[in-house]
This record gives C-alpha cells, sequence and structure tokens, in this order.
C-alpha cells in the first residue's frame, strides 16, 4: 500500500468519524433538550409559587427587529437556573466514566412510554379507530416493536454499566 493511499483511507474514515461524532454530539443535545423540559418547568412552577414578586420571575422582553416574531420572553430564573443545571449533567458525566450507560437505561426507560404507547393511545382514541382492525393490528403491532427495542436497549445499557464497573475508578477521567 502506497503511502497516498494510505492517507486517503485515514482522510475517508476521519471524515465519516467526524460526521458520526458530530450526529451523535447534534443526538445527545437535543435529546438532552427535551427529556430536560420537565425538569426546567417543575423548577419554574417552584420557583414562581415560593418567590412571586422576586425580580429573579420577572419577564423580561428583548426585541429583534429584523424577526417576524419580534420578540423574546424570558426570565432570569429561566436563563440562570437552566444553565446552571447543563454544566452540573455536564460536570456529572465527565466525571462518571459510565455516564453514557445510565442517560441511555434512562432513555430506554423512558422512550416506550412517552414516544410510542402513549401517542399511539392517544392517536388510536383521537382518530376512534376500530379494536380489531387492521390499522388497529398495525399500530398495536409498531408499539410491540418499539417496546422490544426498548428492552433490548435497556438490557444493553446495563449490560455496559456492569462493563465499566469491572474496570472503572469513579471520579477518574483518563485522557
Amino acid at each position: 500500500m502506497k503511502d497516498t493511499d494510505y492517507t486517503l483511507y485515514l482522510l475517508e474514515n476521519g471524515l465519516k468519524i467526524s460526521f458520526l461524532g458530530a450526529c451523535v454530539s447534534i443526538s445527545a443535545f437535543i435529546v438532552k433538550l427535551v427529556y430536560a423540559q420537565p425538569v426546567y418547568a417543575i423548577n419554574e412552577k417552584w420557583v414562581g409559587s415560593r418567590w412571586p414578586t422576586s425580580p429573579f420571575n420577572k419577564i423580561h422582553t428583548i426585541r429583534f427587529p429584523c424577526s417576524r416574531k419580534g420578540s423574546l420572553h424570558l426570565t432570569i430564573n429561566r436563563l440562570f437556573l437552566r444553565t446552571i443545571f447543563v454544566i452540573f449533567t455536564t460536570a456529572v458525566a465527565m466525571m462518571f466514566p459510565f455516564f453514557n450507560a445510565i442517560l441511555g437505561l434512562l432513555g430506554s426507560i423512558s422512550f416506550w412510554p412517552l414516544t410510542v404507547y402513549f401517542p399511539i393511545s392517544m392517536y388510536i382514541v383521537q382518530a376512534k379507530i376500530q379494536r380489531g382492525s387492521y390499522r388497529w393490528f398495525g399500530l398495536q403491532a409498531l408499539g410491540f416493536v418499539c417496546l422490544i427495542v426498548t428492552v433490548v436497549s435497556g438490557i444493553g445499557s446495563v449490560a455496559g454499566m456492569v462493563e465499566f464497573l469491572k474496570k472503572a475508578r469513579l471520579f477518574h477521567i483518563e485522557i
């Protein structure tokens, strides 16, 4: 193998690996946004009820002259506490070598009921799909296949945590 062939091989695979890394990062960012919303809502509701007259909860409006919507509404509570939550979870992820396996387990546990079962059940009720029809069986089969995927990914996450715990030391980062 010539040197240029090896360089091209590394370049092609390096681009693929970089692209996959970017996809994983974007996916993790979106998942964090979606699954953290209930935590944010509970926090904002609690702080708002605990200190209703605090300037921390005052809604500030930022106007954008070039935008159709024209403005952004936010509170200092929302800005700072969400930022602190992201910093905290990132620090925890860096300290625990098996944090990704924990996130995988939590994601697999919440995937099926939140993303598949409840939406399919609501659709069946709203669309008034009769029990025993082809459409009903198709939706139930889709839900069952996703349940199997959820169980398998949960088992894989637990196996990953067990594997990491065999060789890992807590709060130790290898660079």
